[in-house]
C-alpha cells in the first residue's frame, strides 16, 4: 500500500469540462471491474470502463451542462440533473427512461433512496430554493422541502422501518451587508409510505463563513454529516442533529479555496474535496494528525467520487477524470505522473504571466476578424493584432467584433475591495432585474485561479450560477480591460423545445471510430499498405509506428499524447501524388482526430494546413478504382470526425465550411452506400455543430444538398434518417434557418424520402415535417 494517494489513471474524451460522475456495473462481457459515467458542460455522458479504459459514450446529448448524476443501488438506473432544471432518468443501456419536471431553475445536486418495500426515491436539490422528492416507480413528485437560501445540496440519510425518509440539506444563502448570510444545514423526514407529510427537525444557520456546496454522509458508521464550504473547510456533524463535532480546514493563500464536493472513501478511511482552485485535498480520520494531503490540478475540481475498489476520482474542468489510489499496483507509470506533475505547474504559470509568444502567433489575425462571427451579444475572442493579443466582444446588432484591449498576464490596476487588497481590480457591469445596471468590481490576484475569483464574485453578489464560466472566461482574457454587461438571462444556453421529440434534435456527434477488437489488425493493414508504397524514411516509419501504437493502446488511450513528429509524417503522406497512395493516410488521418489529444486547441493550425489539403484531394474528378470511392469516403469520414473530434479540429472544419459543403455537393449522387452514409453524417454533424454556435448560416449550401439527397431516392435506411434528423436539428436552430428551408419546400419532401423505411425514419421524418410547420 502506498502512504499517499497517487495518480493512477487520466480518462478523457472530447475536452468539455467534466462537472460530475457516478459508478455503474461494467458491462456484461467486459473485464472491467466497473464504469465511471461522467457529465459534461456541454451535455455528454460519456462512461469509462475501468481499469481498460475503454469508452463508451451516449447517444443522448442535453441541452445543457449535466451538473448532477446518481445511480440506483444496482446499477440498472441513473439519472442525471441539468441546468435546463429537468431530471433525467436513463437505463444502463443509455435509453432515456423519464424525465422529472419541477425545478424552476438548474439542478444542482441528486441522492438516489432505496426505501425497501416503500420504493425507490430521487432527491433533487436546485438553484430554485427547493429540494424534490421524486417516486421512480411512477415519476410522481412526492413531496418538496422548500424556503432553501438559493442553490441546495441534498444528502439522503435513509428510509426507517416507518417509511420516513431522513434527509439533510444544505444552502447557499443570501447576500446581506456584503456578506453571505443563511446559508443553513437542514435535517428532514418526509413519509414516502402514505401522507407524503414533510417536516424540519432541525437547522444550523452561519457555521460556515460561506455558501454550503456540498453533503456526503462520513464514516465510520454513516452516523455523521459532512459539508463543505466556499470558506474551505470540511465540518464533520452529528447525522440527526447536524450539529459540529470537528473542522477540517485547508488554506492554500490568504484566500481559502472554495471547496465544491465532499466524499468518503469507500474503506471509510478518508474525506475528500475537490475545489475550484484546482485542489483536490485529502484527510485521513485515522490519523493522528490530520494534515491534508494535496492533489493539484491545473484547473477546477467540479467534483470527487469514491470508487468501490477504494480509490477515488476527479472531475476536473480541463475536461479530464483522474483516478487516485494508494495501492501500488494501481499507481501510474513515474513518467505519466512526472508528465502530469509538469503539466500542471507550467499551466499555473502560463495563467500569471498572460499568452506566449506562440499562443499569440496561433491565435485569428486581427485584420481577418470578418471571416468570425461571434455566437451571441457579447461574446468574446481573443486575436492577434501586430504581434499582440486583444480581446474583442461581438456585436450582433452591427455584426461586428469591437476591440477592447490587450491582453496581459498582469498591471498596475491593483486596489482593496471589501477591505482585501488585491494584484487587479476588474471593472464589470450587471444588469439588474428591476431594470437598470450595476457597475461592480471583481478582486484578482496573480496566478489564482479565476474561477475561484469568479465564484467569490458570484457569491458576494448572489448572481446566478450560469454565469460563473462567461465570468471565468472574462477574468482570464481581459485582466485589466473594460468589462462586458452580465445579464441575468442574456447567457443562458436555450433549453428543451417547448413540444418534446423523440428524435429531434440530433443527441450528439456521431463518428466513423476504430472497433477495440479490430485496431491492431485493421492499422497493421493500414501501416502495411503505407510501408508498400517506400515513400517514407526509417525515421518516418518510426514515428509513424509510434503514432500507431498509440491509437491501438485502449488502456492508455485517453491520457497519451500525440507527437508533432507524427503529425508531421501523416501530413506529408497526405502531399504524395498518387490518389492510390493518398488515401491510407486519410483513413488514418480520420482516425486520428479521434484521440483527444490530436484534436485539442492547440492542433489548430495543423488541421487548418490538412482539411485544405483534404478539400483539394476530394476535388479531384480523374481518380480511378479503388481510390475513386475511398477517396470522398474517407475525406467525408475525416470531415465527421474533426466536428465531432475536439475544439482544434472543429475550428478548422468549421472555417472551411463553405468549401467543405461545395465538394460534398458534388458526390449526392454516389453510387456506393460507403460514401452516401458519409455524406449523411457529416450533414448531421455540421447541424449538430450549427445548433451548437449560434450565429453559424449554411443554409445556402446545406439545405440543396440535403434536398437532393431526399429526392434522390438511393439513399439507405440509416443515410436517410441521419439526413432528416439533420434537417430538423438546423430548423430548430434559428428562425433564419426555418425560413431558408421553407423557401427550398422541403417539407414536401421529408415524408416521401421517408416512405420506403422502417417506422424510425417515418416517425423523424413527421418531426421534421412539424417543426418545418
Amino acid at each position: 500500500m502506498q502512504a499517499n494517494w497517487e495518480l493512477s489513471q487520466s480518462l478523457t474524451c472530447d475536452g468539455q469540462g467534466i462537472r460530475c460522475a457516478c459508478v455503474l456495473p461494467a458491462p456484461d462481457g467486459t473485464a472491467d471491474g466497473f464504469q465511471i459515467l461522467t457529465g459534461t458542460q456541454g451535455g455528454s455522458l460519456v462512461a469509462y470502463g475501468i481499469p481498460s479504459g475503454n469508452l463508451e459514450s451516449s447517444a443522448y446529448r442535453h441541452d445543457n451542462a449535466v451538473t448532477a448524476l446518481a445511480t440506483n443501488a444496482t446499477g440498472t438506473h441513473y439519472f442525471t440533473g441539468c441546468k435546463d432544471a429537468v431530471v433525467r432518468v436513463f437505463d444502463a443501456q443509455h435509453n432515456l427512461i423519464a424525465q422529472l419536471k419541477g425545478h424552476d431553475k438548474a439542478v444542482t445536486s441528486l441522492a438516489y433512496a432505496d426505501g425497501g418495500k416503500d420504493g425507490e426515491f430521487l432527491i433533487s436539490g436546485s438553484w430554485d430554493g427547493t429540494a424534490k422528492i421524486w417516486r421512480l416507480a411512477n415519476s410522481s413528485l412526492v413531496a418538496t422541502l422548500p424556503n432553501h437560501e438559493n442553490s441546495v445540496c441534498v444528502c439522503v440519510q435513509g428510509v426507517d422501518t416507518g417509511g420516513m425518509l431522513h434527509i439533510a440539506t444544505g444552502s447557499a444563502g443570501l447576500a446581506q451587508n456584503n456578506t453571505i448570510q443563511g446559508h443553513s444545514i437542514r435535517i428532514w423526514t418526509v413519509d414516502v409510505r402514505i401522507t407524503s407529510d414533510v417536516k424540519l427537525l432541525h437547522t444550523v444557520a452561519n457555521d460556515h463563513d460561506g455558501p454550503i456546496r456540498d453533503l456526503c454522509l462520513a464514516p465510520p458508521d454513516a452516523s455523521f454529516l459532512a459539508s463543505c464550504s466556499n470558506d474551505g473547510t470540511v465540518k464533520l456533524r452529528v447525522a440527526e442533529t447536524g450539529d459540529v463535532l470537528t473542522t477540517l480546514t485547508m488554506l492554500t493563500s490568504s484566500h481559502p479555496p472554495m471547496l465544491l464536493s465532499v466524499a468518503t472513501t469507500t474503506d471509510q478511511s478518508c474525506v475528500v474535496v475537490g475545489a475550484e482552485d484546482g485542489h483536490a485535498v485529502v484527510w485521513d480520520l485515522s490519523a493522528t494528525e490530520r494534515s491534508p494531503q494535496i492533489l493539484l490540478h491545473a484547473q477546477c475540481v467540479w467534483s470527487v467520487v469514491p470508487l468501490p475498489n477504494g480509490d477515488f476520482a476527479t472531475c476536473s474542468d480541463d475536461g479530464v477524470i483522474r483516478i487516485f489510489t494508494h495501492c501500488t499496483e494501481r499507481v501510474a507509470p513515474l513518467a505519466e505522473r512526472e508528465a502530469w506533475e509538469a503539466e500542471v505547474a507550467a499551466t499555473l504559470q502560463k495563467k500569471s504571466n498572460g499568452p506566449s509568444a506562440e499562443e499569440i502567433a496561433a491565435l485569428p489575425r486581427w485584420d481577418q476578424n470578418y471571416e468570425k462571427r461571434g455566437r451571441s451579444e457579447g461574446d468574446v475572442r481573443v486575436f492577434q493584432k501586430n504581434g499582440v493579443a486583444i480581446a474583442a466582444q461581438w456585436s450582433a446588432a452591427s455584426q461586428t467584433w469591437i476591440e477592447v484591449g490587450q491582453v496581459t498576464g498582469s498591471n498596475e490596476n491593483t486596489g482593496t475591495l471589501n477591505g482585501v487588497q488585491y494584484d487587479h481590480l476588474l471593472p464589470i457591469e450587471v444588469d439588474q432585474s428591476g431594470g437598470g445596471v450595476a457597475k461592480l468590481q471583481i478582486g484578482y490576484n496573480n496566478g489564482e485561479n479565476p474561477f475561484v475569483a469568479a465564484q467569490r464574485f458570484i457569491d458576494d453578489h448572489v448572481l446566478p450560477q450560469h454565469h460563473l464560466q462567461d465570468i471565468a472566461n472574462y477574468i482570464q482574457q481581459r485582466v485589466g480591460q473594460q468589462g462586458p454587461t452580465i445579464g441575468n438571462d442574456s447567457t443562458v444556453a436555450s433549453g428543451s423545445p417547448m413540444v418534446s421529440y423523440e428524435y429531434l434534435p440530433a443527441p450528439g456527434y456521431k463518428q466513423f471510430g476504430l472497433p477495440v477488437k479490430t485496431a491492431s489488425t485493421t492499422l497493421a493493414k493500414v501501416k502495411s499498405k503505407i510501408i508498400e508504397f517506400g515513400l517514407l524514411s526509417d525515421i518516418d516509419v518510426e514515428h509513424l509506428t509510434h503514432l500507431l501504437d498509440t491509437l491501438s493502446a485502449s488502456s492508455r488511450y485517453h491520457s497519451s499524447k500525440i507527437l508533432d513528429e507524427e503529425l508531421a509524417v501523416m501530413e506529408k503522406m497526405l502531399s504524395w501524388q498518387q490518389p492510390s497512395q493518398v488515401f491510407p493516410a486519410l483513413d488514418l488521418a480520420r482516425l486520428v482526430l479521434l484521440h483527444p489529444d490530436a484534436a485539442s486547441r492547440e492542433r489548430y493550425g495543423y488541421w487548418s494546413r490538412v482539411v485544405p489539403k483534404t478539400i483539394a484531394i476530394m476535388a479531384i474528378e480523374s481518380v480511378e478504382g479503388p481510390a475513386a470511392v475511398a477517396i470522398p469516403m474517407l475525406g467525408l469520414r475525416l470531415f465527421s470526425n474533426g466536428l465531432k473530434g475536439g475544439p482544434g479540429s472543429c475550428e478548422a472544419i468549421a472555417n472551411n465550411g463553405d468549401a467543405i459543403l461545395e465538394v460534398t455537393t458534388r458526390l449526392v449522387p454516389s453510387s456506393n452506400k460507403n460514401v452516401r452514409l458519409a455524406l449523411a453524417t457529416l450533414l448531421y454533424n455540421t447541424a449538430c455543430y450549427v445548433r451548437s454556435n449560434p450565429g453559424t448560416d449554411i443554409s445556402d449550401k446545406f439545405f440543396p444538398i440535403v434536398s437532393n439527397v431526399l429526392s434522390s431516392k438511393t439513399y439507405e435506411e440509416e443515410a436517410t434518417f441521419r439526413t432528416l434528423v439533420a434537417l430538423g436539428t438546423l430548423v430548430m436552430a434559428s428562425s433564419d434557418a426555418k425560413e431558408a428551408a421553407n423557401a427550398s419546400f422541403l417539407s414536401s419532401k421529408v415524408e416521401m424520402a421517408a416512405s420506403p423505411h422502417g417506422s424510425a425514419v417515418k416517425a423523424a421524418a413527421k418531426e421534421v415535417y412539424a417543426v418545418l410547420q
